[in-house]
Order: structure tokens, then C-alpha cells, then sequence
């Protein structure tokens, strides 16, 4: 028990000052005692001066905004909560006390050694943005016209090459890449960049889209996900087995860009992803499964769309020519 705790009711308002004086003297040499100054300071409610007390010239005790939090903490854990494994600090980060903070309480004590202040912040933040996620999707689902919480899309870019002839253009350059023999449109149907940005996209007011690009398409890319509603974020790097076309370079990789609109929860600090994932190539244009998986990972509680998709996908809805 600590000893602020030993004072009875008839203690006058001149002998808790002087444990207060006392309570700074040590204050400044341990930083264990924010429990004593807490109880301390929850005692003194009776003095309606307490304020004026900490906070007039000359005062030597803990300050007043020391005071006041470390107060708050210790009224909300009594001393039934307070154990010797944890620091004061794991009990300011819990706040107040519910069964949340209670079961977060206990998943620090669970642990041998007992997890960190470190960890707890970092857990903290995991399950808060775990239930904003969770709340978010369910508001989403209950909208009488749905719409989408993850736009996740590979839009058939038609990149012009250099000439629709079987080679360059004459004195053009590298022939690496160059020419209709490479061209997405021997593969599949492409649409011009106007046909894409005009798509009546059925995102929420607070949703994330995965927009991948090539890399000569990047601008486009972008202006499509301007046209659809979402500011630009970040991106993935998605680094191939195998080197692919390219004018100024061989190029290995593609973009998977990150845009938001609305309020979307990023990931916790901690829980992102790397962003360069290294995954051999499959057929012409088609895209790992992998990233997809990565996707449900971030955001498992929203309903999400894959725009374009070649196949069916268990828990989400498709769309596109293939699908």
C-alpha cells in the first residue's frame, strides 16, 4: 500500500500540502511514484484550494498537469489493480478501466517476462484500428445499394508502342519491347484511358483502392485514380522472376498503387506489409494471388470489389470480361 494512502479523514489541508512538497523532493529522483501523487492528489479533492495550491509561485511539488493525469489513472485503478510486474506507465496508456483495458491488462501479465510498455502501445494501436476496420465494414454492408469498403483493380491499359508495324519506329532505340508483337492487345481487349476514368466505380464515401500500373502508364494510372475519387497514398513494388519490356530500361517490376478517400484505417504501426514483394510471373498480365491475400489481411471486415478480374474470388465480388 502506498503511503499516501496512510493519511486519515482528519488530515488538514496544511499536512497534505507537506506531503506534496515531499512527494516533488522525490519526484525528481524516481519516477516511480506517479501512483503516491496520484492518490495523493485524489485526496486533496476535498480541499477546494488544491488547484491554487499546485499552481502558485514558489511551488516545489509536482506540477499540476503531473497531478491531474496521474490522478485520473489511480481513481480508475484502485489498488486491487495495481501489480508490482507493471509500471505505472502501462496502466497511463490502458486509461481508464473497462473491460477492453481489463483484458489488455491481463494479456500484459500473461506473458513471461511481462510485455512491455513497448508492446502494449503497439497492441493498443492493433486493436483499435482492428475495430474501426470491423465497424466500418459492417456500416458498409448495411447500405441498401452496396458499395465497396476495397476497390482492388488491374485496369487492360492500351499502351501505344513505338509503331503498330512488327519493329520501331526507324532510329527509335532499343527493339526490346518495341512494336506490336509485345502489345497488351494480343492478349486481351484493352480500353483507352478515357474508357477507364470514365467507369462509374462503385466505391463507399470511406473506402481504399489497389490500383495496379505499369510502369510507362504511371501518370495515367494516377489520373485514373483522381477520376475515381481517391488521393494517392503509397505503392507495392512488385519485383518479377523475369525481365519484361522497356524502352529506357528492362523493366522487372509493376506498381500496385494505394489510394484513399473518406476516412479508411491504415494499418496498425507495426502490422504493414513490406513494400517489395518478390513473386515469379505467370500468364501475360495476370497478377499473383498473393496480393490479393495481402489485402483481405489488411482489411478482412470490408466487402471488396476486384475490378477487371479474370476469375471468381472466394469472398469477394467480380467483375470484368473474363469473370
Amino acid at each position: 500500500m502506498s503511503a499516501a494512502l496512510e493519511f486519515g479523514v482528519n488530515e488538514s489541508v496544511s499536512d497534505w500540502e507537506s506531503e506534496g512538497l515531499f512527494l516533488g523532493q522525490q519526484e525528481r529522483s524516481a519516477r516511480s511514484l506517479m501512483w503516491n501523487i496520484g492518490d495523493w492528489w485524489n485526496r486533496g479533492e476535498r480541499y477546494h484550494e488544491r488547484v491554487d495550491v499546485v499552481t502558485r509561485e514558489g511551488w516545489t511539488g509536482p506540477a499540476y498537469g503531473t497531478c491531474r493525469n496521474a490522478g485520473v489513472i489511480a481513481a480508475h485503478w484502485d489498488l486491487s489493480w495495481r501489480h508490482d510486474r507493471l509500471e505505472f506507465e502501462h496502466y497511463r496508456l490502458l486509461g481508464t478501466r473497462d473491460r477492453d483495458t481489463e483484458a489488455l491488462l491481463h494479456w500484459c501479465l500473461n506473458a513471461d517476462p511481462v510485455r512491455s510498455t513497448e508492446q502494449l502501445r503497439a497492441e493498443i494501436k492493433r486493436r483499435r484500428r482492428a475495430g474501426k476496420e470491423a465497424k466500418l465494414g459492417a456500416m458498409q454492408r448495411a447500405l441498401p445499394d452496396k458499395r465497396y469498403g476495397v476497390i482492388y483493380a488491374d485496369p487492360p491499359w492500351r499502351f501505344e508502342p513505338w509503331s503498330r508495324d512488327s519493329g520501331p519506329t526507324a532510329g527509335s532505340g532499343p527493339t526490346a519491347g518495341s512494336g506490336m508483337d509485345r502489345a497488351a492487345d494480343n492478349h486481351y481487349p484493352t480500353m483507352a484511358l478515357e474508357g477507364i476514368c470514365a467507369l462509374a466505380v462503385p466505391a463507399a464515401d470511406d473506402a481504399v483502392l489497389f490500383l495496379w500500373a505499369t510502369v510507362p502508364m504511371l501518370p495515367e494510372a494516377l489520373e485514373v485514380m483522381a477520376a475515381w475519387g481517391f488521393i494517392y497514398r503509397s505503392h507495392f513494388v512488385w519485383v518479377k522472376h523475369r525481365l519484361g519490356t522497356g524502352y529506357w530500361n528492362r523493366n522487372k517490376h509493376e506498381l500496385l498503387l494505394v489510394g484513399t478517400r473518406g476516412e479508411v484505417p491504415a494499418p496498425a504501426m507495426g502490422e504493414q506489409f513490406c513494400s517489395v514483394i518478390e513473386i515469379g510471373a505467370g500468364e501475360h498480365s495476370a497478377k499473383p494471388p498473393a496480393f490479393a491475400e495481402m489485402i483481405e489481411e489488411m482489411f478482412p471486415s470490408l466487402p471488396a470489389l476486384e475490378l477487371f478480374a479474370r476469375e471468381p474470388r472466394l469472398g469477394w465480388d467480380v467483375w470484368g470480361n473474363e469473370a
